[in-house]
């Protein structure tokens, strides 16, 4: 059965870091699903950000009832930052990624160790997760077994949600190339990272059970609100991985391309949201440019979904209606969040 793990597997120590910065509303329900894992050689790693609200008393007084929390209070240096204290301090054989305000399945960690026993795999991930509230868990599951830049091509694509969580990683792979979060970058770091990891990893473990809670009705958090800087941040990292490139192949540069059309598809209907087109012309008109000279090349991609297609002609020829539909399927989301 799916999901299950046998004495190898539950020898391995596994490290769960979780960054948390003002997330007093969330961390107990996050830190709670985390310690109630069905698997539980765990160490829980809690990084407070240089939190302003009352999510570091949270941590210390959750740490003091589980000894397998340990917790780091420092000074506020972005979630990049934060990541990799965690890592630097972890012991165990595998590492996990939670967010602050998300939380996790009672079988997250069994499931993701099931990945790794199936193929072998030093990298694994789910490609699905809970976004909405009461949604049903996955009707048909299964486990694949991908080559790196089929793996590589996938979490480029939006077919995978971004971000390093729902995913594990052995601990080794990470450290002995000397792999970590960017500190310069506070949006797209999680991209940046997984891409590299995907692109050493001779095998990827995919998987499909949903065992992962993504909220997304916090205003608070970095993918919610609106600032003209994640746009420039977003934009610098994936310029920053197609020039880092190690994969030479055509399905990772084809999901480059629709990921940035995309992401210039984004950028734009949130200008024209906040009516700032006049005080971003210049990024305006750069972005909607690369979208019309580059949409009409994609439209010949086998690999690229008609739904992807109509969106990224929706773009070219009216940004307007294309804000109108993305304002209304925004707020469709937050109010269907996981709570």
């Amino acid at each position: 059965m799916v999901g299950n793990h046998d004495n190898e597997t539950s020898k391995f120590l596994v490290s769960i870091i979780i960054p948390a910065y003002n997330v007093g509303k969330y961390i107990e329900k996050c830190l709670l699903s985390v310690l109630d894992q069905s698997y539980t050689n765990i160490e829980v790693i809690v990084v407070d950000d240089g939190s302003t609200d009352k999510t570091g008393q949270l941590i210390d007084c959750v740490s003091q009832q589980d000894s397998r929390v340990r917790v780091i209070h420092k000074k506020n240096a972005g979630v990049s930052a934060a990541r990799n204290s965690g890592i630097e301090i972890s012991t165990g054989d595998y590492l996990v990624f939670v967010d602050g305000d998300d939380y996790i399945a009672q079988d997250y960690v069994e499931y993701m160790l099931s990945i790794i026993e199936n193929t072998g795999s030093e990298f694994c991930l789910s490609k699905c997760c809970y976004t909405k509230s009461g949604e049903k868990q996955t009707e048909s599951e299964y486990i694949k077994k991908l080559q790196s830049e089929d793996a590589t091509a996938l979490l480029i694509s939006p077919d995978v949600i971004v971000g390093c969580w729902n995913k594990i990683f052995k601990r080794s792979l990470i450290v002995n190339n000397n792999l970590w979060f960017s500190t310069n970058l506070f949006y797209g770091e999680g991209l940046t990272f997984i891409t590299t990891v995907s692109q050493i990893s001779k095998f990827v473990g995919v998987g499909n059970r949903k065992v992962y809670y993504y909220r997304r009705n916090n205003e608070a958090s970095a993918t919610t609100k609106f600032d003209i800087n994640k746009l420039y941040n977003g934009e610098k990292a994936l310029v920053n991985i197609r020039k880092q490139v190690i994969l030479n192949s055509s399905k990772v540069k084809t999901m480059q391309d629709l990921h940035l059309c995309l992401f210039y598809l984004g950028a734009i209907v949130k200008i024209k949201k906040y009516d700032l087109e006049k005080k971003h012309q210049k990024d305006y008109k750069r972005w909607s440019s690369y979208l019309r000279r580059n949409t009409f090349r994609l439209m010949t991609k086998r690999e690229i979904s008609l739904y992807r297609k109509m969106m990224l002609l929706g773009g070219c020829v009216s940004p307007w209606i294309m804000m109108k539909l993305d304002t209304y399927r925004r707020h469709q989301i937050s109010e269907k969040s996981v709570e």
